[in-house]
């Protein structure tokens, strides 16, 4: 998933000690989300996609690209608060989006069928 790199990047600046610390993990994470949105982007112009979330998938990375910069935003101007909430409504939409993947590729449909195949 391309948004792992994202989430452990944010997971990282939420544990961070330092505000400093926890500042520049969300400056490289932003370069990570954007490379990931411009992907799925890409996947959904070549018609690769998933039909079911090809859209979906761009739509939550790029919010989460401008929450990355949001909370960019607001650490160099001191406000820690909203970085925290926009880095933690960043995971919720990465969790939301590895969500609906597993939904959509790990039913219970495909694993009996996957295990019939083999028998």
């Amino acid at each position: 998933m391309r948004s792992a790199l994202t989430s452990a990047l944010l997971v990282a600046a939420l544990l961070a000690d330092s505000r400093i610390a926890a500042y520049y993990l969300v400056l490289a994470a932003i370069p990570a989300c954007a490379t990931a949105a411009l992907g799925y982007y890409g996947e959904l112009v070549d018609g690769s996609a998933d039909a079911e979330t090809g859209a979906l998938n761009v739509g939550l990375s790029t919010l989460a690209l401008l929450l990355c910069l949001i909370s960019a935003a607001a650490r160099t101007n001191g406000g820690a608060a909203l970085g925290v909430t926009a880095v933690v409504a960043a995971l919720a939409l990465f969790s939301l989006q590895f969500g609906v993947w597993t939904a959509l590729h790990v039913s219970r449909e495909r694993i009996v069928a996957s295990l019939r195949s083999r028998a």
